[in-house]
């Protein structure tokens, strides 16, 4: 993949810029050596690069530098530095308008702002990189006073002919980092835009709607897609794609109207493509489109994309889940163009039974064949491990029973999404409570910040009986805490009910989002 760069050197009285075309894959080392010689310079001094901004996002404090041994005692530093041998151009310029601030010569301090283009398919026989466009030249080396005083005349009009000098420049100086690109398969997101384009002209929605559902098996990992298309009601459009068992799930309790809204956003394993008005997309997303060639104009038109994930705040998809969504598309999309009449699905809910894209192997490719796929036993119950020891379960074994007193156990994921990190996904809380049921005051509560395993939860029941000082006689919970918790319930022989509305914790959790609001 090809990535196009303009690079501007700031505060020099005139607008001195390059605009060049570079492998993704070469490193910020490779790059400072270009621009070395797009700019004139004699590489005399120190330099360094500075992240400004990556997927969209501010970044502050962290460097890329040469791979030296600095004294910290000597030398401190709170940047977060990294090695520019080590570091490649796709590790940080990820959305269009990305930003890297790349310094030479620490005393005049040459500031030369790199602004990330857009990516771009190489093109055959051309070799990389190479230099597109210019304007005005660049001042001679330690000449900074000249520059503030206004005595020097950066002015001049670069031509085809004096791009083409710069190129030959490029290819005497760094012949060993001039090379002919391969291009790369691994970032499907042109392919992505371009199909959710072809998607939107189709209009599917308009034979389908979001109880049509089609599945479409994963070649590489044998997981199943199931697609919903959005949009019969006339309002929200795009295409809705759930993962494997646990994205099965949730969109049968979603069918089955067994889960709120919120409460599927919090919990469900899905990919969401949707389609707003340019106005409407966050500046993440616009940079996004904008990284890449294929156009878009017109009202809910623009595509926009998410990942949902329990425990996590829906966020944007990533390389791998990009190529899950253009599975989903292409083989949507496929269906739909060779259906003559009126399609007809299954009721997956009712019938345990769905249309399915199933890929088969033909010599070297891969082509996919539609069938009537079953779901009876799909899919397979797992057994929760017990992940408490001998002693935790002695200790609640020694709680006496109290009789007449039934709680209600909740863990539910709330919507405070945290993160330390402004590149990484935001984690939503996990909350638990065990509250009096017929008292409707709340026994126990833990927030938990950071994803849990198997262990927390259990120990959790086990945290709000000691602070009860006994165990209940019932405890009501929801379906999925039941699973969760099923190893304990089965050791301490527990009486529990199943039930999806705990009103004690549906009071808490509407004050703590009121609240929220009033901050």
């Amino acid at each position: 993949m090809i990535y196009e760069l303009k690079i501007t050197l700031k505060d020099v009285g005139a607008p001195v810029w390059r605009l060049i075309q570079i492998d993704s894959s070469a490193t910020f080392y490779d790059l400072h050596r270009v621009l070395q010689v797009v700019f004139d310079w004699d590489n005399y001094h120190l330099h360094g690069f500075l992240v400004k901004r990556s997927k969209g996002e501010q970044i502050e404090d962290i460097e890329i530098k040469p791979g030296r041994e600095d004294d910290p005692d000597e030398y401190p530093n709170k940047m977060e530095t990294y090695n520019e041998k080590e570091q490649t151009l796709s590790d940080w310029f990820k959305l269009s308008k990305d930003k890297i601030s790349y310094v030479y010569d620490f005393g005049d301090n040459w500031d030369h702002e790199i602004l990330f283009m857009k990516k771009l398919k190489a093109e055959e026989e051309v070799k990389y990189p190479r230099c597109m466009d210019a304007d005005n030249r660049a001042p001679e080396e330690d000449s900074r006073g000249e520059v503030l005083m206004g005595g020097v005349d950066l002015k001049f009009n670069y031509s085809n002919e004096s791009i083409e000098e710069i190129n030959e420049e490029l290819r005497f100086q760094l012949p060993n980092l001039i090379s002919v690109v391969v291009e790369d398969s691994a970032d499907d997101w042109e392919k992505v835009l371009a199909k959710a384009k072809w998607f939107h002209k189709l209009k599917p929605w308009e034979r389908l709607d979001d109880a049509n559902i089609l599945a479409v098996e994963d070649p590489v990992t044998g997981e199943k897609l199931f697609c919903s298309v959005l949009g019969a009601a006339g309002e929200a459009f795009g295409l809705a794609v759930y993962i494997g068992e646990m994205g099965y799930l949730n969109l049968c309790d979603i069918l089955d109207n067994r889960e709120s809204s919120l409460e599927a956003m919090m919990n469900q394993r899905c990919l969401l493509l949707s389609f707003e008005d340019k106005t409407d997309l966050d500046k993440a997303d616009y940079n996004h489109i904008r990284t890449y060639s294929i156009p878009f104009r017109g009202r809910k038109s623009w595509p926009q994309f998410r990942s949902y994930k329990p425990g996590f705040y829906p966020w944007m998809m990533t390389n791998e889940e990009a190529r899950l969504m253009k599975l989903a598309l292409n083989q949507i999309i496929a269906i739909y163009e060779e259906a003559e009449i009126e399609l007809e699905m299954p009721d997956m809910v009712l019938e345990k039974k769905v249309l399915a894209r199933i890929p088969k192997k033909d010599k070297d490719e891969i082509v996919y064949q539609t069938q009537i796929l079953d779901l009876a036993g799909y899919p397979e119950e797992k057994e929760v491990s017990l992940a408490l020891s001998e002693l935790d379960l002695k200790r609640i074994r020694k709680l006496k029973a109290i009789k007449g007193l039934t709680i209600e156990f909740s863990m539910d994921h709330v919507i405070m999404p945290t993160k330390e990190n402004p590149n990484k996904r935001a984690v939503l809380p996990l909350l638990v409570i065990a509250a009096d049921h017929d008292e409707g005051l709340v026994m126990y509560q833990n927030l938990q910040q950071e994803h849990y395993d198997t262990y927390f939860p259990q120990m959790q029941l086990i945290k709000a009986f000691q602070t009860l000082e006994g165990i209940p006689e019932k405890v009501i919970m929801n379906e999925r805490s039941a699973q969760l918790l099923k190893p304990i319930i089965d050791k301490l022989a527990l009486h529990v009910e199943i039930n999806e509305h705990l009103p004690v914790v549906q009071e808490v959790l509407e004050k703590l989002y009121e609240q929220m609001e009033i901050n």
